[in-house]
């Protein structure tokens, strides 16, 4: 009977010996490709902001189809997972109109410059055998486009005034300026360089009865705003998709991008936009690294 025992007693501890060693072991697997450690860099899903297009983009045209509310209950869910998917991208959005089919854009990164608004009231010296002082004001400018509007009038004669031509804009740090004067057929074509500071404008113009000088402001101010550059254009050729939402105004949708929809190995940034009859949505740029 004690034979029995021990051996009962031996087996037990030896069957515990080997199941310690068993477990002890699981953490110690070698890495394979399907266990490996993200590279360097990678990270798991991580939330990228959405913002209403206007906020980001000159309006018009951005800014019209916005809906309040629907970029802080949305989000965007960014996730690079190990194996042959580069990038898994979700959106689970909120806020939009019921029971409508949205469209997403897989999108290239935007991105923004500093612009020359010239919006407010200037004083202006035309040149021809003498000073000839208007005023205009300028009540506003497409920061997208740099077409500006507005009117003015001649100082001496406040009763001859003037519109601003549609054909007038701001482009880089020059200004185009063509205006008519009320009631008449006289036009003036000037074109002037925006100084660094933006105080002061200077350059030549020229009418139409071929009358011409040198013109300035004398006084004013143009600020530099910091304006986005516009859609980006589809990302490396990437198609379009659309989800619906429910009667809440809540939907979903995924996408991912795989390692043949990069080019090269590298750092490639992108961002995505909703659109429903106009941009409504535009998210943060962010980075996907394909190794």
């Amino acid at each position: 009977m004690k034979k029995y025992f021990y051996l009962i007693i031996i087996v037990l501890i030896s069957s515990l010996v080997l199941t310690g060693c068993l477990l002890s072991n699981v953490g110690q697997v070698p890495a394979t490709s399907q266990t490996k450690v993200k590279p360097e860099g990678l990270g798991g899903a991580q939330t990228y902001a959405w913002h209403l297009s206007g906020a980001l983009m000159p309006s018009p045209p951005w800014g019209l189809s916005d809906i309040s509310g629907s970029d802080t209950a949305s989000k965007l869910i960014v996730n690079q997972p190990n194996g042959n998917v580069e990038v898994a991208v979700t959106g689970v959005m909120n806020g939009l109109h019921p029971n409508t089919v949205y469209t997403v854009y897989p999108s290239n990164e935007w991105s923004t410059s500093e612009k020359w608004n010239i919006v407010g009231d200037w004083s202006l010296r035309f040149m021809y055998g003498g000073a000839y002082d208007h005023d205009m004001t300028v009540t506003f400018q497409n920061m997208y486009t740099g077409v500006f509007s507005g009117t003015g009038y001649y100082i001496t004669d406040p009763s001859t005034t003037w519109i601003i031509l549609g054909t007038s804009k701001v482009v880089g740090n020059t200004i185009y300026l063509d205006l008519q004067y009320t009631g008449s057929s006289y036009t003036v074509n000037a074109q002037g360089t925006i100084n660094t500071n933006g105080a002061i404008i200077d350059g030549t113009w020229l009418s139409n009865a071929n009358q011409s000088g040198a013109w300035s402001s004398t006084s004013g101010q143009a600020t530099k705003k910091t304006v986005g550059n516009g859609y980006p254009g589809l990302f490396l050729g990437q198609e379009t998709l659309t989800f619906l939402t429910d009667e809440y105004g809540a939907g979903s949708w995924h996408f991912n991008l795989k390692n043949d929809d990069f080019n090269i190995p590298g750092t490639y940034s992108l961002s995505v936009w909703i659109n429903e009859g106009g941009t409504i949505l535009i998210s943060d740029n962010f980075e996907v690294i394909v190794n």
